[in-house]
This record gives C-alpha cells, sequence and structure tokens, in this order.
C-alpha cells in the first residue's frame, strides 16, 4: 500500500509540474501574441535590448497614420497621440473637456506624400463655447479688481459628473504687481483644469515669456485679464494651450467687461 501511495505522490507532482509548464508557456504565448497584435512602427532591430523603452514611449503617444479609404477613428481616451496624413503631423488630445487635432507640421510643397488620408483640424469643448464661461470670467474680473494693482489668480474646472464649468479659487502665496505665485491644487477624478485666469493689476494683458514657461506642456485655456484701475482701459487675452502649441482665442473685452453707463 505504501508503494501504491508513493507511485500515486510522485504521479501528482509530475502531473502538477506539467500543468505549471503548461501554464507558463501559454503566459509568454499570449504576451507573444498580444505583442504582435499591436505592433510598434519603430526603426530599431527588435533584438535591442533598449527597445522596450521605445516601445513604451511609443504607447504613451504613438503615431498613427490617417486611412484613405475607411473611416478615421476619433481618440476616445484621455490622452494625446500623433496622426500621420498626405498633409503633414497632426497632434490628437482628448480631456473630458477637450477634443482638438492640430496640424504641427506641413510637409513642403513638392516632397513625397506617403499614401495616407487627410483629416480637418478641429477645437471641440464638451460644454459647447467659451461663452458659457463668461459669467465665471466676470466673477474673476471682479475679485481682480480688488486685488490690484496686484495680481491674482483662479482656477475655472470641468465637472464631468455635474457637466458643467466650476469655479475654484486658488490659494495665493505672493502676490505682487508683476508676479503671482500660488498653491497648485490636486482635483478629484471628476474634476480637470479647463481655464486657467490671471490679471496682470493695472498692467496690459499679454502672455509673458513666464506665461510660456508656466503653460508648456499644458492643455487647457489660458486668460489673461489687464487695465484693472479705474481710469485704465480693460485688456483681455486668451489662448487655447495644447501640450506646448498655443492657439490664440477671440474674446471680446467687452463681453467681461461691461461699459460704463453714461450718467
Amino acid at each position: 500500500m505504501e508503494k501504491l501511495l508513493a507511485e500515486f505522490q510522485e504521479a501528482t507532482k509530475a502531473g502538477m509540474q506539467g500543468i505549471a509548464a503548461a501554464l507558463e508557456r501559454f503566459a509568454a504565448g499570449a504576451v507573444d501574441e498580444i505583442r504582435n497584435a499591436k505592433p510598434r512602427a519603430i526603426a530599431a532591430n527588435p533584438a535591442d535590448e533598449k527597445l522596450q523603452l521605445d516601445e513604451a514611449l511609443f504607447d504613451s503617444a504613438p503615431l498613427l497614420a490617417v486611412p484613405k479609404h475607411a473611416a478615421f477613428e476619433p481618440l476616445k481616451e484621455i490622452g494625446h497621440r500623433f496622426l500621420a496624413t498626405a498633409e503633414g503631423i497632426f497632434v490628437e488630445v482628448r480631456r473630458p473637456w477637450l477634443h482638438v487635432i492640430q496640424l504641427l507640421s506641413k510637409l513642403p510643397e513638392n516632397a513625397p506624400r506617403p499614401p495616407y488620408g487627410l483629416i480637418m483640424p478641429k477645437i471641440e469643448l464638451t460644454f459647447g463655447r467659451l461663452g458659457v464661461a463668461i459669467p465665471i470670467i466676470q466673477a474673476f474680473a471682479e475679485e481682480a479688481r480688488v486685488a490690484a494693482p496686484d495680481e491674482h489668480a483662479a482656477w475655472i474646472v470641468w465637472n464631468s459628473e455635474a457637466q458643467k464649468l466650476e469655479y475654484k479659487p486658488l490659494k495665493i502665496m505672493n502676490a505682487s504687481p508683476g508676479a503671482i505665485s500660488f498653491e497648485r491644487p490636486e482635483l478629484p477624478p471628476h474634476q480637470s483644469l479647463a481655464i486657467d485666469l490671471h490679471s496682470h493689476g493695472r498692467g496690459e494683458a499679454f502672455f509673458s515669456a513666464t506665461d510660456d514657461k508656466d503653460d508648456a506642456g499644458e492643455v487647457k485655456i489660458a486668460g489673461v485679464l489687464g487695465g484693472l484701475g479705474a481710469d485704465d482701459k480693460p485688456s483681455v487675452s486668451f489662448r487655447l494651450c495644447v501640450l506646448g502649441l498655443t492657439i490664440p482665442l477671440k474674446v471680446p473685452v467687452e463681453a467681461i467687461f461691461k461699459a460704463a453707463e453714461p450718467a
């Protein structure tokens, strides 16, 4: 009986080892299958030990060809990717409040053309149009007038649960007529920065070199208000920031600063 029990245990052990080996081969095969199903167009030797680093970078911001015959499928997940077209290279960005496609680099007139399709640039706001935010920007303008001649700052965030824009005051650390610093708040998952506002006190509204540096790499609408003294002429400047690319936005100063009614 003991001999039979030992033979049974030995057979069971061998069977478990076989199952484990089969599972290991299955897992390795599944990884290869997934890798083959999602090829990465990287001009590198597949055996290069550093290729995995490039694959990770590629996956974080892939380059896709725009179809010439099939229907274009827009980016659905939050993130960004690059699009190769017969015209040049575009960037496509998705945020809870924004979908944007913009040309980054246009091919020279007589350059070779890849056999890809074309795509139209677009800026699509989930909340419809920037005018929806005007009442909130007006409220910020009043706060900025009180803070003048020092600069002031605040955010307008998109609440994806409530499907609306919301005003978010900021904790100001230091403010002067020429600079401002604030504590950047950590937003919950259902909120995302949509409009970044700051003022220039009594100075003119414009985007400084410091603003350019602060906005680089961000996806947001940036707005500056200026001329906030009692005897000043108000001014505004707005732009869409897309990972370093900036697109001017037309916002009439009269929409934010109501003209004084005659006596």
